[in-house]
């Protein structure tokens, strides 16, 4: 008997076709199901895929044994949610440029919870470490979701400072997630995937590229109600998170620093365009209670 493919599995067979651009997918996607067409990036829409493509692409959902497919991920435990669907999370949904699928393995129920992106630099320094363990205790306390990506630096003591305090945080990455970069966070890595959440826009045996991590900046960004900016140098990929998190509407918030700290200049520069000064926690929840 022929097993007929659902949306969710066409979605999940396009997120592991590599002939395509991110764009063209979803081109495709919107072609296949045009109620996809408002939830589509624009560039998306404006995307055509010449007719080899379109055939080589339709020939691939056909030929390949979703089933196989399906149980790579049950056996690592590795649940996904498609654009659309009821699991999918609200805030990131309604963001301008959501992803047709998530990867997530853990505690999906944290998708439903409110959620603090914190992001800074990588090669940070003690008052960036010092300004953390100051402002996540009562953010915790708070039983807020400290959504961060996992790198080096700024992003790691954020995870761990929030595990340690006895909170729960997200981890979005620009990998699959069965790879883990960079390698020394592959304990908190699988720390995370079981108590807490991981989450990825890439498929199984994805490796890290460049481009995908400005791309999961904007997961961190739409799936919070706002971003914290702890140590920033002018250009970075956490000055990247905040515009797109201003782009979604969202509070962004900013530790200001030393005038004689390039660290501190992303920072510094957020405040004179607006972003929220913070010393403390209790800053950050008045800010939304009030």
């Amino acid at each position: 008997m022929m097993y007929l493919l659902t949306k969710e599995d066409i979605i999940l067979l396009t997120s592991h076709y590599s002939q395509l651009t991110r764009q063209e997918k979803w081109s495709m996607l919107v072609f296949l199901y045009p109620d996809m067409k408002d939830k589509a990036p624009k560039r998306a829409l404006q995307a055509n895929v010449a007719s080899e493509k379109r055939a080589s692409f339709l020939r691939y959902l056909k030929n390949t044994p979703i089933m196989q497919l399906k149980d790579q991920y049950k056996r690592a435990s590795i649940d996904y949610v498609c654009l659309g669907s009821a699991d999918y999370p609200y805030m990131l949904e309604h963001s301008y440029d959501p992803p047709f699928i998530l990867f997530i393995k853990g505690n999906a129920s944290l998708l439903k919870r409110i959620s603090l992106g914190v992001v800074g630099a990588r090669e940070c320094s003690a008052y960036g470490i010092h300004a953390l363990k100051k402002l996540l205790p009562p953010l915790v306390d708070s039983s807020l979701v400290i959504t961060s990506g996992l790198a080096k630096g700024i992003d790691r003591a954020a995870h761990e400072l929030t595990i340690n305090g006895g909170g729960e945080t997200i981890a979005v990455i620009g990998t699959g997630l069965d790879v883990c970069y960079p390698r020394e966070n592959r304990d908190l890595q699988s720390l995370i995937s079981q108590s807490h959440l991981l989450i990825s826009e890439y498929p199984l045996k994805t490796a890290p590229k460049k481009h995908h991590f400005p791309m999961r900046n904007r997961i961190i960004a739409g799936l919070s109600k706002g971003v914290l900016v702890v140590e920033s140098r002018e250009r970075s990929g956490s000055l990247i998170t905040a515009r797109m998190a201003l782009e979604e509407g969202r509070d962004v918030f900013s530790i200001p620093g030393s005038i004689l700290s390039d660290l501190s200049g992303g920072c510094n520069e957020l405040l004179k365009l607006g972003a929220i000064p913070v010393t403390s926690g209790e800053d950050i929840l008045m800010n939304w209670t009030e």
